[in-house]
């Protein structure tokens, strides 16, 4: 099991796929704002067709905007997907829409842009498989991943 407080990757690899990084390796400050980011979730959720973050959705950014802007090495990647309904061109254009609207969130609470980073994942990547409103609404999200600045 991964401890998400101690979460850190060296590349952009998904938010599933971090590494633990040797406990002396963070200050207690900097394990106190990676603890918070990540205890909180890495992923957001959005309505259908929609882009607008929710106030359930708030305190997930707000933490990971506090971890950015203490932690200039870092390095954060949203990923927006669809929920797989409609063609690719607006799965693509929804996914991307999604990532920047998390992005525009977190750098209006002072998150550096320089730090964040944007992609569509379209429909491609979805966390439920079944055809329910469900599964869709659970597709209809963007995730947040980290890595160390090059």
């Amino acid at each position: 099991m991964v401890l998400p407080g101690l979460a850190v990757l060296p590349v952009f690899a998904g938010p599933r796929a971090r590494e633990v990084a040797p406990a002396a390796a963070l200050s207690p400050a900097a394990a106190a704002t990676v603890e918070a980011a990540w205890s909180v979730g890495d992923s957001i959720h959005f309505g259908a067709g929609g882009t607008q973050i929710r106030p359930s959705d708030a305190k997930v950014l707000d933490a990971h905007a506090a971890w950015l802007r203490g932690n200039r090495m870092q390095r954060l990647l949203i990923e927006g997907y669809a929920d797989g309904v409609g063609d690719s061109a607006f799965s693509r254009h929804i996914g991307e829409q999604r990532a920047k609207s998390a992005k525009a969130y977190l750098v209006s609470k002072g998150a550096p842009a320089d730090q964040i980073a944007v992609s569509s994942g379209a429909g491609g990547v979805p966390a439920c498989g079944e055809k329910t409103a469900t599964c869709r609404a659970a597709n209809r999200r963007a995730t947040l991943s980290t890595g160390v600045q090059p």
